[in-house]
């Protein structure tokens, strides 16, 4: 009896234990895999080796294009599908990008001169004459207003619809390295070496409203998330969030060591940063490092698209574009 008893129970038991595993199975091969919350996986790899070394990027809102600084030229890309679009070449050596694009134009700057650029005819208008030694340049998109630091830690308007440019009498920061506007012109940042402040001034009176200390040079200030500017900052391995409202330090995101260069997700979720000995790296606001990689040797410039989809990565070691989504 035992004989027939065991093969019965061993038959019962394959039943049960292979249709578990055809639904385990099923349920690995048919789901797709979890798609990461950032922007990592290399879509793109665009060479610039014969337009020049890429040092600066900027994503603008028109049409997936990003703007790259290329030696003297500004590589129009297309984000989306990879594409270099179009090479617009000033001549002379460029200083800064604008941080965001207004009615269809973004804008760089050069020495002495800012050259709007035409995003939607993929061309240079003539420059506007800001005067000599520029170093930084930001928009208040609402009001179309340009602020560009001189050298002599000077401070210019520009009007982006009239095309007037305006002197600030009084310097407000000594030895500037660093500015980023609010997105309504009411107010600007700017990064101190001197005082080794990040102040906030109020564009009207031009009275210093608030400020936030800093251990060292400032490596790079940018506009953050909404209600935010974001800084990089040399004795400090964060990238850091300030609140625009009263210029206070809110949360940092910690990196393995201080950045070369950084960027945030849109939503403040994600820093990005290129690091020494690191090379790019994805940490969350939690403090969790989500990715590394040295694929892109150290990027000197990373910045993402307004919706989070899509990073882009300035590689002037392998004098590359490269485009990341999620």
């Amino acid at each position: 009896m035992n004989k027939r008893i065991i093969p019965t129970g061993y038959m019962i038991l394959l039943s049960v234990v292979i249709p578990l595993m055809l639904i385990q199975m099923s349920c690995i091969f048919d789901s797709p895999s979890e798609i990461p919350g950032y922007p990592s996986r290399v879509d793109y790899s665009i060479s610039l080796e014969s337009v020049g070394t890429p040092s600066l990027c900027e994503c603008t809102c028109v049409q997936d294009l990003a703007m790259v600084i290329a030696g003297d030229n500004i590589v129009l890309v297309d984000i989306a599908y990879g594409d270099v679009v179009s090479v617009l070449d000033t001549g002379v050596e460029i200083r800064d990008l604008g941080d965001t694009d207004v009615d269809g134009y973004g804008y760089v700057l050069t020495e002495s001169l800012l050259y709007p650029v035409d995003l939607v005819g993929k061309s240079l208008d003539p420059p506007l004459n800001i005067g000599s030694g520029a170093k930084f340049i930001s928009i208040s998109v609402d009001d179309d207003t340009a602020w560009i630091i001189h050298e002599n830690d000077c401070l210019t308007e520009v009007d982006l619809l009239t095309h007037e440019v305006f002197s600030i009498p009084s310097k407000l920061l000594d030895d500037c390295q660093g500015i980023a506007a609010d997105q309504n012109g009411d107010v600007i940042f700017l990064a101190g070496g001197s005082r080794r402040v990040i102040a906030a001034f109020d564009t009207e009176t031009w009275t210093e409203t608030g400020s936030c200390p800093l251990p060292g040079d400032v490596i790079s200030i940018f506009p953050g998330p909404p209600g935010f500017i974001c800084a990089v900052v040399e004795g400090s391995n964060e990238l850091w969030y300030i609140k625009k409202e009263n210029c206070e330090l809110y949360k940092m995101i910690t990196f393995p060591v201080v950045p070369i260069t950084a960027a945030s997700m849109p939503d403040g979720s994600y820093g990005y940063a290129s690091c020494e000995s690191v090379g790019m790296i994805i940490v969350a606001a939690s403090g969790q490092i989500e990715h590394t990689t040295t694929e892109f040797g150290y990027p000197q410039s990373i910045d993402l698209s307004s919706d989070g989809s899509r990073a882009v990565i300035c590689s002037a070691e392998y004098e590359t574009v490269y485009i990341l989504k999620k």
